[in-house]
This record gives C-alpha cells, sequence and structure tokens, in this order.
C-alpha cells in the first residue's frame, strides 16, 4: 500500500483514518484561545476543523444516499493527476466565490474546542464506514458534484478527501507555528 497515495477502497479507508488520528491528536493538543479564532472572513483553525467536519457529514450523505448518479466515463483518475485537476480547479476559481463558500462555516461563541474534536471524529468515523460499504466496482461507476472541479466518481471523492484533510491540516500547523 502506498499510504501517501491511496487508491483502492481499503487504502483511502486507512489513509482517511489516519487522517482523523492526526487531524483529532493535533487539535486536542491545543489551547482553545489559540485555535477558537477568526471569523469566516479570516478563518482561524477551528473553522478548518469545522470545514472537514461539514465535506465529510455532505460526502457521507451522498454516499448513504443510493441515488447517485453514473459517472460519464465510469473512470477514476490516480491520486496524484486528480489532485492536480483539484488544484488547478481551486486555483482557477474567483477569489469572490471562494471567500463566499468559506463565508459559511462560523464557529459560535458557544462552541468549545472539545465538542468540535468530537464532532469531527464522528463525522470522519462516518465517512469511512460509509464508504466501506461500497464495492470497487461501484466507486468508479457512480459521480459525486464537486462545487469547484465538477462530477467527481466516488473513488476520486473520496481521495479528494484524504487530500482535503491532509491539507488543511499542514496549513492550520504552519499558521500556528508561524505564530499567526
Amino acid at each position: 500500500m502506498n499510504a501517501a497515495h491511496p487508491q483502492n477502497r481499503s487504502e483511502i479507508t486507512v489513509a482517511l483514518e489516519s487522517n482523523a488520528g492526526a487531524i483529532t491528536a493535533f487539535f486536542s493538543a491545543q489551547q482553545a484561545n489559540r485555535v477558537l479564532v477568526g471569523d469566516p472572513e479570516h478563518w482561524g483553525p477551528a473553522h478548518h476543523l469545522l470545514h472537514l467536519t461539514r465535506t465529510s457529514r455532505a460526502i457521507t450523505r451522498g454516499l448513504r444516499s443510493k441515488e447517485l448518479p453514473l459517472h460519464p466515463t465510469g473512470l477514476s483518475r490516480r491520486y496524484a493527476e486528480l489532485i492536480a485537476v483539484a488544484t488547478a480547479g481551486v486555483e482557477s476559481a474567483p477569489k469572490d466565490r471562494l471567500l463566499e463558500m468559506g463565508r459559511v462555516v462560523v464557529i459560535e461563541p458557544r462552541d468549545n474546542l472539545s465538542d468540535l474534536v468530537s464532532a469531527y471524529a464522528a463525522a470522519s468515523e462516518e465517512l469511512r464506514i460509509a464508504a466501506a460499504a461500497w464495492s470497487e466496482e461501484d466507486l468508479d461507476r457512480h459521480a459525486m458534484p464537486h462545487p469547484l472541479i465538477g462530477a467527481l466518481t466516488v473513488r476520486e471523492m473520496l481521495l479528494f478527501c484524504v487530500f482535503h484533510e491532509r491539507h488543511h491540516l499542514k496549513v492550520v500547523r504552519g499558521r500556528l507555528e508561524a505564530g499567526s
């Protein structure tokens, strides 16, 4: 197995579980006053965590819907190719659209770090359970919409999720280490 570039359902599930462990451990070790900062215009670390929670929940709903359309090609790109396409899609998206998408991530004054970490861990587990129920063949057969890069196979969406979680954790770590 290539942990950095998973491909089959089992490898993807293991990568998502590894991400969840790293993310929950990282955020659990932080002081609330360092992560419960920012606003929807200027995300603090907790905004990234809430965003990942919502992403996992949305993908899980799709996986459980049993009504996903067929993908036009039924062919999934490999991890590296998909990430290149996703990166290009995000980089070419209008800044206003990205800002508007980000504004829906709001940390409420009543939110606490422990609850946010627990919610992420639960959403991640549910995503892995839902993903494990899919056959290898169906991961390529069905499509899920991505708001910036269009129709992805279910496998591609799960691969994107692996990358997406790693990306957000890297961003948050970098910002906290830099002291911003």
